[in-house]
């Protein structure tokens, strides 16, 4: 990950020119002291009295019309005249009855008066409940388009209507403003952004007419004094609609140095805000002011504010930890980056490669070799497959001076064979071996499991049996509770009476391959074709919504005698109505560790219940994917090999490449040895047949 450097904001007093703004807050919790700029809001505000004065000169105007008439009246005759006047407070106060009032006007009583009350605040709280509506629309949209200066202007407009806001509101603004810190603005629906560990983009050095400008974006919309013509202006100004100032790609919007130093004093301010209205705080709002402290450079602080989080409560998400864990990773330090890991492994948070990657970089870096090794284990553990730009990193570790110094000379052969036996095969974790530069090559690994470039011999990785036996308990648990009626105990109690199977196929998945009508006739010629692969030429089982196996077409004499067969076979289960098959299949697959038949990735809620620990090396080892050809069904059986990082006897290394392939044939793996090593004394050609090997295009040369 490219190191992005950015010039911090000094944690004194700083002050910047921007039109029409200006403010001073402090920020205790960490004596942050800055002049914060405020959208000035160019609303006059008249306030209206009735004087003396005023009265007089309505009394001199009705004195000469009285007079012109001869009387104290004009001449025509109204239904209400004057029946005193007094003064109250110093002015005079005028009473109007009606002459056609014979009585005079009881007083409420309590209960009239009660309902009068009651309605009066029932129309209070209807006028409220607009009002945050509105309010919350408008902070919608800002979010929606990455609009920030919108967002602000809408807060002030709130503070002087006494607008009261609630954790929602402090929710956006803060994501945005925290957004627009650190330069670049990832529009999202209530400012849920996703995570990111890149440190604030470059400021640019002159003022860029493409990107987000606070002058020239807020100046149409200057007009509104109210939160509701505000969010009105914002709708129908097609300038604010399509945000033509505001530079759009898949990497988000970016914004002018200006906006990002007023977002990020704006931000503060709104989070003190917060504070002083004792408005509860939680992950997401938390989170902002962690990327607030991030675009500053202070990482202690993003760091402090997680740890705020776990003190209060509130438990921290990955994303949380990205701000501190970005920091101290771009400026270098080693130590405190790895604190941040520490605290996140402690309370159950588990680093993906964004967070490896930003770690292995700064190891690297650094030269700590120990480090190193650690990550690499951790990306075998957890990702499996690494992404080309960790791909590279690695690449780059291998090929540094500090790395041909590292690596024992002399080892124990018997204890490095042990520790790969009791980790189940392809690794062993007992430090770097051997001595002298390395080698790294691109290469790939035949349909033998042998590496084209060392012919090394890569392993299949064992699954724990302990594990998988718990992996199928979970399964069954969560599709326990999600089906109807113990549809799915008795789907168990099935298997126990007909099993065991060697293959279960995903009817629905092969029936609808490529065409959005069940064809029956696909999923014989698979179930045909995958027994004649069995040595035992066992029937497998089949899994249907009982919906495929009824009605019109299923009625037909050929797709009825189908069904009728693989009844008579017992190889077909129809799940009940209201069920959904994914779990059934899934569960027989695993109870009997047999291969699985279907193209789906499994990559759907419902799998993500499973987890990204053990179900990704399940599904690797078990699920055969299939085509259809002219001559029919084409399978694609699990790989060869395991496909995740793997660390030889010799410490020599493998690292598979994550990619979109459908043949793992053409997957490209780094092919990692010492120099030294029999294979890498052979002439350069072998490292050119490495390269050849490659594929190009999707095809192997």
């Amino acid at each position: 990950m490219a190191s992005i450097p950015f010039k911090p904001l000094q944690p004194t007093q700083f002050q910047f020119q921007l039109q029409l703004y200006s403010s001073t807050i402090l920020l205790n919790p960490f004596k942050f002291h800055t002049t914060l700029p405020r959208i000035s809001s160019s609303i006059h505000v008249t306030h209206v009295e009735t004087t003396e004065q005023e009265i007089s000169h309505t009394r001199r105007d009705s004195k000469t019309n009285s007079n012109e008439n001869g009387s104290g009246f004009s001449s025509f005759t109204p239904k209400y005249k004057r029946v005193d006047s007094g003064q109250e407070n110093g002015a005079k106060r005028v009473v109007l009855k009606d002459r056609n009032a014979k009585l005079k006007p009881k007083r409420r009583t309590s209960e009239s008066s009660s309902s009068s009350s009651t309605n009066n605040n029932k129309a209070v709280e209807s006028k409220k409940s607009k009002i945050d509506s509105t309010l919350r629309i408008g902070l919608d949209m800002c979010s929606k388009r990455g609009d920030v200066l919108s967002a602000i202007r809408l807060y002030d407009l709130a503070l002087l209507q006494g607008i009261v806001m609630g954790q929602y509101h402090y929710a956006v603004l803060l994501y945005l403003c925290a957004s627009a810190a650190t330069g670049l603005i990832h529009p999202a629906k209530s400012g849920s952004g996703s995570r990111t560990l890149n440190a604030p983009n470059e400021p640019s050095s002159h003022n860029n007419s493409n990107e987000f400008n606070a002058i020239d974006h807020d100046s149409h919309l200057l007009g509104s004094s109210t939160v509701d013509g505000f969010v009105q202006r914002m709708k129908s100004s097609a300038k604010s609609c399509n945000i033509q100032s505001v530079r759009h790609d898949d990497s988000g919007i970016k914004v002018s140095e200006d906006v990002r130093h007023y977002a990020l004093t704006r931000g503060f301010e709104i989070y003190e805000k917060m504070l002083s209205d004792k408005v509860q705080m939680n992950e997401a709002t938390l989170t902002s002011v962690a990327r607030m402290a991030m675009a500053l450079g202070n990482g202690d602080m993003a760091f402090h504010v997680v740890k705020k989080m776990k003190e209060d409560g509130i438990n921290p998400k990955l994303r949380s930890y990205g701000p501190s864990l970005s920091v101290f990773c771009n400026n270098g330090d080693v130590d405190k980056a790895f604190i941040v890991e520490q605290h996140m492994l402690e309370n159950g948070i588990y680093p993906e490669e964004p967070e490896l990657e930003a770690l292995l970089k700064v190891s690297i870096e650094a030269g700590r070799s120990e480090k190193v090794y650690y990550l690499l284990h951790k990306l075998r553990e957890g990702i499996r497959q690494v992404s080309p730009s960790t791909a590279d990193l690695i690449d780059k570790w291998f090929n540094s001076k500090v790395a041909s110094r590292v690596g024992k000379r002399k080892w124990d052969v018997r204890s490095i064979h042990k520790a790969i036996k009791n980790g189940g095969g392809g690794w062993h974790g007992q430090g770097w071996l051997g001595n002298g530069k390395w080698t790294v090559s691109r290469a790939i690994v035949g349909s033998d499991g042998c590496c084209k470039c060392c012919a090394e011999k890569l392993v299949t990785i064992d699954l724990d049996p302990e594990e998988t036996e718990k992996f199928a308990k979970s399964v069954a648990s969560i599709a326990a509770q999600r089906e109807r009626n113990s549809s799915f105990q008795k789907f168990q109690r099935w298997l126990d009476y007909y099993g065991p199977f060697e293959v279960v196929i995903d009817g629905a998945n092969v029936g609808l391959y490529s065409q959005r009508k069940f064809r029956p006739s696909k999923v014989n010629a698979v179930v045909n074709g995958i027994r004649q692969m069995l040595p035992s030429k066992k029937w497998p089982l089949i899994v249907l919504h009982n919906r495929r196996i009824t009605g019109d077409k299923m009625d037909e004499p050929f797709n009825r005698s189908l069904v009728e067969k693989w009844k008579n076979a017992d190889a077909i289960y129809a799940t009940p109505t209201g069920s959904n098959d994914d779990w059934y299949w899934l569960y027989a697959a695993i109870k009997f560790r047999c291969l699985l038949v279907t193209n789906d990735e499994m990559r759907d809620h419902l799998f993500q219940l499973l987890g990204n620990d053990f179900f990704p090396k399940w599904k690797e080892r078990h699920q055969v994917r299939f085509s259809f050809s002219e001559t029919g069904p084409v399978f694609h059986m699990p790989p060869p090999c395991s496909i995740v990082i793997q660390e030889s006897e010799e410490g020599y290394w493998h690292v598979p490449i994550a990619s979109e392939l459908e043949s793992e044939e053409e997957r490209t793996w780094l092919c990692i040895r010492r120099a030294n090593s029999p294979m890498a004394n052979q002439d350069s050609s072998t490292v050119n047949i490495c390269k050849c090997l490659l594929p190009k295009k999707g095809k192997l040369i």
